[in-house]
């Protein structure tokens, strides 16, 4: 249904139409990238051979619907920027399957021994794609950022192997 695929240069302007305002840019990427998203800050972004960066295709169409990253550290991989950037495609489960696809390829490929992400704490739907993955959350690990005169508070979510 889904296959995750190299995230490459000519991928940019589709993830930067995807973008359509600051709040969309913190809750996809945090605080990594300034709004508007410019060809220079995803050049820079992929430098970092940590990052495992990839578009996310769905197969019947052969269209880019998403984006989604694997940041190794360690022993650790952590689940980031993942986006489905197609509102047709919203809501009809394929988070779960970009989620899943994520997860095995961390540990399988990467050989880590556990997984986790972040995950803004108003981002219920987001919450419960993970936990059906099985992500749980992790209490002691929070964050908070301001922006436009706003806490956000992210959760992380772990899954151990």
């Amino acid at each position: 249904m889904i296959e995750l695929r190299p995230f490459q240069k000519d991928d940019f302007q589709t993830l930067i139409n995807w973008i359509k305002n600051e709040n969309d840019l913190i809750q996809f990427a945090g605080v990594i990238f300034t709004f508007p998203l410019t060809i220079d800050q995803l050049e820079n972004y992929m430098n970092d051979s940590n990052r495992k960066i990839y578009k996310v295709v769905y197969k019947k169409s052969d269209l880019t619907i998403g984006h989604s990253e694997i940041y190794l550290s360690g022993d650790t991989a952590r689940l980031c920027r993942i986006l489905i950037g197609d509102p047709q495609y919203r809501g009809k489960g394929f988070g779960e399957k970009i989620v899943a696809k994520l997860v095995e390829k961390s540990f399988n490929k990467f050989n880590v021994k556990k997984v986790e992400l972040n995950v803004y704490d108003w981002n219920i739907a987001a919450i419960k794609c993970y936990e059906k993955v099985g992500f749980r959350v992790d209490k002691d690990k929070v964050k908070t950022i301001k922006t436009n005169n706003e806490i956000w508070t992210a959760v992380n979510m772990k899954l151990e192997k």
